[in-house]
Order: structure tokens, then sequence, then C-alpha cells
């Protein structure tokens, strides 16, 4: 059996005992995104409705609504840091505690989970930046140079999709060296972000592979994700085993020191 199969079968294991609380968490960290995702949608037709001139209201809705939605976004963010948590702590026990998934909104812990995610998210600009960048030179020049009815064609189409899996893909791949840096954090709360960062890296030398044909192992079940059900068990699943995954790593790190 290969060491995926493993990791999965822990975790299946795992989510044999706590599937229904596994589903409560995931349903509570899209809650408030879905919230400020529907609050930002009808404030924007609402603007659109009241705004006589189009041009105005879209320039309202790109200068104040998606940067009050990125912000809200941002400071809700702390709910996947306990997200993580708690299917981590439950890699150790086999007992997911809801509680954990509102660890981080506590006092002293809420600013420590928001730098550390404010931290990924620089970290992770510019190579999505770089990654996606034949993406966008493919939509700009489509749109404005390609001749005849490109644009829109299946051809068009395809090529957006062949980009759009290969720039997903290399981001993927280029942030696999973070792999453990929520659980590096779950397991050091006294950790600073960047004592969280360089223990990722030591824990992850020589691990980067692994941590990666794991993650591609779950092609076929996020493609179920096409379908609403199935991501109720796909993605608790796979946080489950990535987090399974992670406690190994951990202690294999610590094991060689």
């Amino acid at each position: 059996m290969s060491a995926e199969a493993i990791i999965k079968q822990q975790a299946r294991s795992i989510l044999k005992e706590n599937f229904v609380k596994a589903i409560i968490a995931l349903l509570i960290i899209i809650l408030p995104f879905v919230i400020i995702d529907g609050t930002t949608t009808a404030i924007s037709y609402s603007v659109m409705s009241l705004v006589p001139d189009k041009t105005l209201a879209n320039i309202l809705i790109y200068s104040i609504g998606y940067p009050v939605e990125i912000i809200m976004g941002v400071l809700f963010s702390p709910v996947i840091n306990g997200y993580v948590r708690a299917f981590y702590r439950a890699a150790y026990s086999n007992t997911i505690e809801l509680k954990d998934v509102f660890y981080h909104f506590s006092r002293g812990n809420y600013g420590r989970a928001l730098r550390l995610n404010l931290s990924i998210a620089v970290r992770m600009i510019l190579p999505i930046l770089i990654f996606y960048a034949p993406l966008i030179i493919y939509e700009i020049v489509s749109v404005n140079i390609t001749a005849g009815d490109f644009y829109g064609s299946i051809w068009y189409h395809n090529f957006y999709f062949i980009l759009s899996v290969l720039s997903t893909i290399a981001t993927v791949l280029y942030s696999v060296r973070y792999f453990t840096v929520y659980t590096v954090s779950a397991d050091n709360p006294q950790f600073s972000t960047k004592q969280v960062f360089a223990y990722n890296k030591y824990i992850m030398q020589y691990r980067t592979a692994n941590a990666a044909k794991l993650i591609f192992n779950f092609t076929p079940w996020l493609l179920l994700c096409l379908l609403v059900l199935p991501m109720l068990y796909v993605i608790p699943y796979m946080t489950q085993s990535l987090c399974v995954s992670a406690k190994w790593m951990t202690k294999a790190s610590l094991e060689v020191n």
C-alpha cells in the first residue's frame, strides 16, 4: 500500500466517527464568505439601478465595493486557520472539536492568525502573477489583437482552459512549500510568524514532492466537486488527509533532529 493510500485510509477512519462535525466545520467557514459575497452582489445591483450613469456606477463598484469585500474576507480569514486546526488536532486525537474552528477569534489569537494569513498572501502574490501571466496575456491578445471571430470561439475556450489548468498546477506546486504553515502554527501558538515559516521550511525539506503527490492524488475527487453535494465530503476528506500527512511529516522531522 502506498503512503498516500495509508494516509487517506487514516483520514477516512477519523472522519467515520466525525463526519457530521466535519460537515458543520466546513459550513461554518463557508458561511461568512457567502454572506460577504451575497451582500456585495446585492449592493452592486443596487448601485447599478440607482446610479443612472453606468460608468460612474462601475467606478463606485470597483473602487469601493470590491475592496470592501476583500477587506472583509481578510478579516474573516482566521476561521480558515481554525478549520485547519480542528482537523489537524483530530489527526492526533481522532476527534474533531468544533470550538477549534473559532479558536483564533479569541483574544490574543486573532492578530496572530491575521498576520500569518497576510504573510502567506504577500508571499504568493508575485508567484500567482507570474504563473497566470500567460493566461492574462492570452486574454488581452484575444480581445484586442486577434482578428475575426476567434474570441469566444471553441478554440479560444480550449486554449483558455489549457492555460488555466497549467497556471493552476504551477501555482499549487509552488504553494506546496508552505504545506505545514497552518499546522506548525496550531502546534506552536507561541511562535511568531517568522518562526512559523522557518519551522515549516525545516519540515518541508525534501518533502515537497510527497505533499504534491498527495494533493494531486485527489484530482478525481476534486472533479467531483463540480457537483455541490460531493463537495461536502470531498473537502473534509482532503483536509483531513492533508492534516494527517502534515502530522507524519512533523514527526519525521523531529526524529531526524
